[in-house]
């Protein structure tokens, strides 16, 4: 069986297409789009004019992944839409789009679900934290096992920290004023003692490549995000993009999730961040196999 997941995040729009094989997951193909809602919402409250350039998003990355002939598409929305005073007409729009039902996730559902998705590659002995860095949102997880034992949402994302925060390039000043207004969110993070941090999402993903194109690490030091930082903020997003092969709204976007990711390393007391390529999509994939259209409830 071949299935397909898309979410709509607060800086962009994911399709996963996967095989099921065994009750495990075999990735086929990967798309994305950065239409950026996120910063819309946190300046109006709304989606209002961003609606029409993500579902243009939404409906490029799915039909590239009907090319691969999936089976059944689920699909989701988080913070950004979540947030939206007009959520609910998106939401139609979006459904009406892919043909399928465009289901806006609950905080703590969302968790779970890329909880789900990371713990299923990387879960630890010991208790143990996952970070999905997004747009407007991250999720931080404590899990033991595959078992979750807390989480919380906090308002840090790259995105809208990004846009808040950071000129082009950013001013030494002004990663000192968010680094400053994250610290405040940190406090609400889920106090534990981990053995590791495995973070998913966006930045996570894409950090690996700044460092090193063939052979991107797999586990991130201290000193190695400090790297990334600085090749990021060296000269304009698009001089950076085209040094990195980034998009250059994907490398605003990096430039306040390395800062987040420097932060809850210091504040969970750890030096290397682990990179999943597992998150939110293949939890709702794996939630769907286990419970069928309830996937997101």
């Amino acid at each position: 069986m071949r299935l397909a997941a898309v979410d709509i995040g607060s800086n962009t729009v994911h399709v996963l297409v996967a095989d099921v094989v065994r009750g495990r997951l075999q990735d086929v193909a990967h798309y994305v789009e950065m239409p950026e809602l996120g910063s819309q919402v946190a300046r109006t409250g709304s989606i209002g004019r961003r609606a029409k350039p993500a579902i243009r998003a939404l409906r490029s990355v799915v039909a590239r992944a009907r090319n691969h002939g999936y089976d059944l598409l689920i699909a989701a929305a988080t913070e950004a839409v979540r947030q939206a005073s007009d959520r609910d007409e998106f939401a139609r729009q979006a459904s009406a789009a892919i043909g399928t039902p465009l289901r806006i996730l609950a905080a703590d559902r969302e968790a779970e679900l890329s909880f789900i998705g990371v713990a299923s590659n990387h879960a630890g002995r010991r208790e143990w934290v996952m970070v999905d860095l997004g747009g407007a949102s991250t999720e931080v997880v404590i899990g033991l096992g595959r078992k979750m034992v807390r989480s919380a949402t906090l308002p840090i994302g790259s995105g809208v920290l990004a846009s808040t925060y950071l000129s082009d390039p950013p001013k030494p000043e002004e990663r000192a004023r968010m680094r400053r207004a994250a610290l405040r969110e940190l406090a609400h993070a889920p106090d534990a003692d981990v053995e590791r941090l495995v973070a998913t999402g966006g930045t996570a993903s894409n950090l690996p490549q700044v460092l090193a194109k063939r052979n991107p690490p797999a586990v991130l030091t201290t000193a190695d995000l400090l790297t990334c930082e600085s090749r990021l903020d060296g000269g304009r997003a698009a001089d950076v993009a085209a040094r990195v092969l980034l998009p250059q709204n994907r490398v605003r976007a990096m430039r306040a999730g390395v800062e987040a990711f420097l932060l809850l390393l210091d504040w969970y007391g750890l030096a290397l961040l682990h990179i999943s390529h597992q998150g939110l999509r293949h939890g709702m994939l794996l939630a769907y196999l286990e419970r069928g259209e309830d996937w997101w409830r």
